[in-house]
């Protein structure tokens, strides 16, 4: 692992690592061999350089196979590390493989043992065992057995839980509480999960809320059948119900305002039909 110099914990073949805030590298297949790397957010945010881009607080994630991987670990934040050769893995490699680029949530089940097991590994050091080899069986185990259940999950289930986010949205586009609780509760999920839904596809719940909001509100302003509503009504019936802020975010978004979005579509229409 080339991550300038980051002290580790040998425990047999194993190394443990805890980064700190800083832009770190990840060689995948250093010194001719393979390698998984077990990466556990401990506090705060990070990004990896592979899917899935972006680690919350307290989840889990599993590297292998390619060349250099960087993460990004943002201020404030603490990350570890296990790196379990290839070799080692023995017959637990093939679940590894097959959990490579899964995010894994740690309140409960094998990834949260695994998570406090990592945890105690980093702050006690070489000193937590007198018996590394057989240490070392036991965390690889373990891994192996948090990346078979991971393997029995869905693995759709965050692009069906998105899809159906997104769809509640779109059919309550209008309400002025349309709020982040009342969106997650719809969906049975935390807020913190839905929030995390939209960051993994690097965009923000309210930001996606108010382009959908936008957007129709412009298809409304150009089409015949709405010529007699005026601009604020549009904009009050897509929940953006302060008509100067409307007309500040429409101009930023689609470069004029409402109203001369609108007479320009007009213009444009007549001349069409001359």
């Amino acid at each position: 692992m080339s991550t300038a110099n980051a002290p580790a914990v040998r425990i047999d073949r194993l190394e443990v690592m805890r980064l700190a805030a800083g832009r770190w590298t990840v060689d995948e297949r250093g010194a001719g061999e393979a390698y998984f790397d077990v990466v556990h957010l401990v506090a705060g945010s990070a990004r990896l350089g592979t899917e899935p881009p972006l680690l919350c607080s307290g989840e889990l994630a599993v590297i292998a196979g390619g060349g250099p991987v960087v993460i990004e670990v943002a201020d404030g934040a603490e990350l570890i590390i296990v790196r379990i050769p290839e070799g080692t893995a023995g017959p637990h490699a093939h679940a590894m493989r097959a959990a490579a680029g899964r995010v894994l949530a740690t309140e409960q089940g094998t990834s949260g043992l695994v998570a406090h097991l990592l945890r105690g590994l980093a702050a006690q050091g070489e000193a937590c065992t007198e018996h590394p080899v057989r240490l070392a069986q036991h965390i690889v185990g373990l891994v192996g057995l948090m990346c078979l259940d991971a393997a029995d999950d869905d693995a759709g289930w965050r692009p069906a839980m998105l899809r159906d986010a997104v769809e509640y949205i779109e059919q309550n586009l209008g309400d002025l509480d349309l709020t982040p609780d009342r969106i997650a509760a719809a969906q049975n999920i935390s807020t913190r999960t839905l929030h995390r839904l939209f960051e993994r596809e690097g965009m923000t719940l309210g930001g996606w809320i108010r382009a959908r909001r936008l957007e129709h509100c412009r298809i409304e302003l150009v089409d015949p059948a709405h010529l007699g509503a005026s601009v604020s009504a549009i904009g009050a019936r897509w929940g953006l119900w302060d008509a100067a802020h409307f007309s500040r975010l429409f101009k930023a978004t689609f470069g004029a305002s409402p109203r001369a979005y609108r007479q320009a579509a007009l213009d444009d229409g007549l001349r069409a039909s001359a």
